[in-house]
């Protein structure tokens, strides 16, 4: 930055986005990848050089970014498993991306009007940043701990821009080339999504450095960027040889290329549409039933691709183009025709393609904003709208808080049976679980099928919550729809014990034997309901056969009984 004024003032913005953030400090791990990255990876907790190996050839989630491992690696070091410092360090990082947001747009807006010196200019970088750094759809990225990689990647993502905008200002060429190249780098050993970043490249070069006029500018700007889509090359055969490796990328014969076509044009218009109305952002957005694909929102949303595409060709204004190609080449890693999950989209997915229309809208409003008078005017009309952006993330913060509230969040907006699923468990695992047997219930009464399995969960809830006779009922429920459910014959089993009626239960994990002949573990708990019984020689010799078979608490009972 060119003077002391610009660098405050992205200090400002950045301690500004931070702030908002805070909130995330209490925020605790979800069961929703938290645990494959943190606290149940074994790798992280090796050391040394066995790490750093592990970090570099490890495929986590179907990812493979060795750089994001070592950064949770230190993480792990530093802070254990206190999910505080994590979201310290994600708040942190996007601090400082916001930052960078400001010194990229400066540079933007700066050509536009005139210099980046220029107060307007000066103002439609702190709105860009402030938009972007305030925006409630990163809060995703931000406030999960698992999206690591997608502040780290951003991070590294603008340096790579911005440090090749100084390789084309001239005076050092060379160190400020292998800074972009080597940031590159560093971005795609983050997050796959950085593959994008060449052509990003050539679109700046596009607009708004103007490198691009004639036939030769052209040749050599590809040229030097040779390098660049060939680490992108290696990035994306390393993320398809993960994914694969995982069965993350769905088959064409899961889902056809009609409907990751319309899951694509969907996505352009949705981005777009969350970007301006950030209302009901939730964890999973889900994929187009079947009968909904091609419906009217496909194709308003086709209809909006082809409007915003045609003015760019008919109004010639290489600023719009620009922002167009850039917001969608950053989106089409992510947009569906390669499909990873059944999600159709995610908010996480917008943390740099934004950056476009963010950018392009401040800059149009700096650039008209030519006297004082209408700056103060853009600055007053844009303090409402930052205020709520600041006011939706704070609100966004919590559902990120536990497992818990972040499936609570996804009912409210899809109540769809997996999501109750989810919060089940969820419930389950925090102790709750008469609100688990709820959930239960709802899913119960939408299920068309698994119904057997689903009601011996909601009994094992009811008996976990302190209702035994419910869960009975369940369980007979269970068998009266599967007359070969072991799972709910060893529910009955588990009931009767703690009634203490051991000939009942001894009875029904004989059904169980019956359905799982010779499991030690059986044997072992139908010996040990004989024993309590009275039947002492009976369940003796059950106890005997399940410690010659190895069932390791066998041998402890029998001496115990001083057999």
């Amino acid at each position: 930055m060119k003077s002391k004024r610009a660098l405050l003032l992205g200090l400002f913005v950045a301690i500004a986005a931070a702030a908002v953030y805070l909130p995330a400090l209490g925020n605790g791990f979800v069961e929703w990848d938290d645990h494959v990255y943190v606290y149940e990876s074994e790798g992280l907790k090796l050391s040394g050089i066995e790490f750093v190996k592990w970090a570099f050839t490890a495929v986590v989630s179907s990812n493979w970014h060795p750089l994001t491992m070592l950064v949770y690696g230190a993480e792990y070091r530093l802070f254990g498993l206190d999910p505080f410092g994590y979201h310290l360090i994600n708040l942190i990082l996007h601090a400082a991306n916001t930052f960078l947001v400001f010194a990229l747009a400066l540079k933007i807006i700066g050509l536009a009007t005139g210099g980046e010196g220029k107060d307007r200019a000066l103002a439609g970088a702190a709105v860009s940043a402030l938009a972007f750094g305030l925006h409630p759809q990163h809060v995703e990225s931000v406030a999960w701990v698992s999206e690591l990689k997608d502040v780290l990647c951003g991070l590294f993502f603008l340096l790579s821009i911005i440090a090749y905008w100084r390789y084309t200002e001239g005076g050092r060429k060379a160190l400020f080339y292998m800074l972009s190249i080597i940031s590159f780098i560093l971005a795609l050993m983050s997050k796959p999504m950085a593959v994008s970043l060449p052509a990003a490249l050539l679109i700046f070069d596009y607009y708004p450095l103007g490198r691009l006029g004639s036939f030769d500018s052209v040749k050599k700007a590809v040229i030097e960027k040779l390098p660049f889509f060939t680490l992108a090359a290696l990035g994306a055969v390393a993320t398809v040889w993960a994914q694969s490796g995982d069965e993350a990328i769905a088959s064409l014969a899961h889902s056809p290329l009609s409907e990751r076509v319309d899951v694509a044009v969907r996505g352009f218009a949705f981005y777009l549409k969350k970007l301006f109305v950030p209302v009901d952002l939730v964890p999973f957005y889900v994929r187009p039933l079947e009968g909904e694909f091609f419906n009217h929102v496909f194709w308003v949303s086709l209809a909006a691709f082809i409007a915003i595409s045609a003015a760019c060709i008919v109004l010639r204004k290489k600023a719009l183009t620009a922002t167009w190609l850039y917001y969608a080449v950053t989106l089409l890693p992510v947009i569906g025709i390669v499909q990873v999950s059944d999600m159709a989209a995610a908010d996480r997915y917008s943390y740099l393609p934004a950056l476009g229309p963010v950018v392009f809208l401040s800059g149009i409003a700096a650039f008209i904003a030519a006297d004082r008078r209408r700056m103060i005017t853009m600055i007053a009309s844009f303090a409402p709208i930052a205020a709520m952006l600041g006011f939706l993330t704070v609100k966004q913060i919590p559902v990120w808080k536990d497992t818990v509230s972040l499936w609570t969040q996804e009912i409210k907006v899809y109540p769809t049976i997996q999501a109750y699923m989810k919060r089940a468990k969820a419930y389950e695992l925090s102790g709750r679980f008469e609100e688990a047997a709820a959930d239960y219930t709802v899913i119960i009464r939408n299920a068309d099928k698994d119904i057997p399995v689903l009601l011996v969960r909601r009994a094992a809830a009811y008996l976990n919550a302190g209702y035994p006779d419910m869960a009975l009922g369940d369980y007979a429920l269970a068998l009266k729809l599967e007359t070969r459910n072991a799972a709910a014959y060893l529910g009955r089993a588990t009931v009767f014990m703690e009634k203490g009626d051991y000939i009942s239960a001894a009875n029904e994990l004989e059904r169980v034997l019956e359905l799982a002949p010779g499991n030690p573990a059986v044997m072992f708990n139908m010996g040990v309901a004989y024993d309590k019984a009275g039947q002492k020689e009976k369940g003796m010799g059950l106890i005997r056969e399940a410690n010659r078979l190895g069932h390791p608490e066998a041998a402890g009972y029998l001496a115990a009984s001083g057999e």
